[in-house]
Parts: structure tokens; sequence; C-alpha cells
């Protein structure tokens, strides 16, 4: 049996002959395969079944969904070039500090 078929029975194990519903935890966990259409058949109507009697994770839901799609939205911008020099300056000797020695700043009480 490959690691995914594990996966898979071990994922659909809670959700047979369970009378209970998923729990909010549990929804969280399969969120984003939910959304890409990845979950198995049995364990995405678990989770619609909880969806419908829980108005806080279906709020959650909505909201992952629109942060989701602003994010996908958002336009990758150029660094401007002096900034990129700065943080480049700053991250090297960072790297310097550290390979020397650690942080050197006195801490004050």
């Amino acid at each position: 049996m490959t690691f995914w078929e594990r996966f898979a029975r071990w994922v659909r194990r809670p959700f047979r002959g369970r009378r209970s519903m998923m729990t909010c935890r549990e929804q969280v966990d399969l969120l984003a395969d939910y959304l890409d259409g990845a979950l198995d058949p049995e364990v995405a109507g678990a989770l619609e079944q909880h969806l419908d009697g829980c108005p806080s994770c279906l709020n959650f839901i909505k909201t992952y969904k629109a942060t989701t799609v602003l994010v996908r939205d958002i336009a990758c911008e150029e660094m401007p070039e002096e900034l990129m020099n700065r943080l480049t300056s700053f991250l090297k000797a960072k790297i310097r500090q550290e390979k020397a020695g650690g942080d050197r700043r006195e801490t004050q009480p």
C-alpha cells in the first residue's frame, strides 16, 4: 500500500459510520484541499454537513476563499534599487555579525 493510499484511508476513517458531525478543528485542517476539489467525496460530504450546521465555520471558509482570491490578484512589483541595496547591506552585516559570535548589542536591564 502506498503512502497516499494509507493517507486516504486514515483521512476517511473518522467519518465512516460516524453519527456526529465533523469538528471545527477537523474542517480547518481540510479546508485547502476542499477548496481545491482534492478531497475524497466522503470527506467532502462530511465537511459540507459540518458547514451546513456551523455558521462560524461557514464564515471562516468564506473569508478564506476571499483571501485566496485577493492574494492571487496581488501584483508583484519590482523593489526599488536603493531599497534593494540597503536591504542587501543590512542582511550581509547581520550574517557577518552572527558568524563573528552573535548579536553584540548590549542589553540594558
